[in-house]
């Protein structure tokens, strides 16, 4: 049976004039609606098509920009720098939000197999087992950003996340810590596996130990660094210092220890990672491993762009270094 706006609408309790707005994010939807035309859409296996009214050389003329995330600024640093590259050579990016919901990213990825597109550019999205099997559908230039995929061979430009992570964690080493944990970003996350791996490494090539002891589970919130803070605040522990994944969470830890009356740096110090506008402007500067995520945006641009123009070829792997910005968040003990 075909599946139609109709068919997602009686299944939702609603009319389609509903589901198409709450499918092209075009006009006010409740949050009870969407999510029941979010369901049907996923039982179904729905994918709308592209409004037959655009041409296909104007479909070409569009990249989809598939975000987990809209909110954090080098993700929007990112989004700038493709489209400032982009839009300079005709092209038109078009950018879907997953909140890093696979199910989204998935209905995206069908979205994107059922129409002509001139590329499509994945931000961060979740690495699930059937990414790699649903970009073989996907019949248009894929590239990656800020993430790489083991199991599939497309073009990917990333950050040095393991160089990062441990270039981070020596940093404080050579202040003096010796007793370090980790609040670590998503586990299913190559990029943050990356930086958790650096950091063990690092502790290792020291002489330091490593166990589970030394890694905080975080989620990449704000919440989670807050988290933290309450365990730092009140818990018996010996550490002197934290290596953070990713600025918001670091915030969210600065900001919990300032409140249980933990100074930082004279208590705790903290190196985080992403170097993003909000570390400049906290109660104590914070120093990070950073990288230019619109610079990284604009060579994305590039290489999509090249893509587009060149169909075969190798794919290509760029890697960006990470390197220091000194803040005033960590204490040195003494130089080793």
């Amino acid at each position: 049976m075909k599946v139609t706006l109709k068919t997602i609408a009686d299944l939702a309790g609603t009319s389609p004039a509903t589901v198409s707005r709450a499918l092209t994010n075009r006009g006010y939807v409740s949050d009870r609606i969407r999510v029941r035309i979010e369901k049907a859409v996923e039982e179904t296996g729905y994918t709308p098509k592209m409004t037959q009214q655009i041409a296909i050389d104007q479909v070409k003329k569009i990249v989809m920009v598939i975000s987990a995330n809209i909110t954090s600024q080098v993700y929007i640093n990112y989004f700038q720098g493709i489209t400032d590259y982009l839009s300079k050579k005709g092209y038109i990016c078009l950018e879907a939000f997953s909140d890093a919901n696979p199910a989204k990213e998935a209905q995206y990825l069908r979205f994107a197999s059922n129409n002509q597109f001139g590329a499509v550019v994945l931000l961060n999205i979740s690495e699930t087992p059937d990414l790699s099997r649903q970009l073989t559908s996907v019949r248009c230039p894929v590239v990656f950003v800020n993430r790489y995929l083991r199991s599939a061979d497309v073009d990917a430009i990333c950050v040095d996340n393991y160089r990062g992570g441990y270039t981070a964690t020596k940093y404080l080493i050579d202040g003096g810590h010796k007793n370090i944990i980790h609040l670590a970003g998503l586990p299913s996350s190559v990029v943050s596996q990356d930086r958790l791996l650096g950091f063990q490494d690092a502790l290792l090539d020291a002489g330091l130990p490593f166990s589970s002891k030394n890694i905080f589970q975080g989620d990449l919130t704000k919440e989670s660094g807050e988290e933290l803070g309450r365990f730092l605040s009140t818990a018996e522990h010996d550490f002197t210092a934290v290596f953070v994944s990713n600025d918001m969470m670091a915030i969210g830890l600065l900001n919990s220890l300032f409140a249980h009356g933990v100074l930082v740096p004279d208590d705790i110090s903290i190196i985080s990672f992403d170097t993003t506008p909000i570390v400049k402007n906290a109660r104590v500067k914070l120093t990070t491993v950073g990288f230019s995520s619109f610079e990284m945006g604009v060579a994305a641009g590039e290489i999509v762009y090249q893509r587009m123009h060149a169909k075969k070829g190798i794919p290509r792997r760029v890697i960006y270094p990470a390197t220091i910005e000194e803040g005033d968040s960590v204490r040195i003990l003494h130089q080793t």
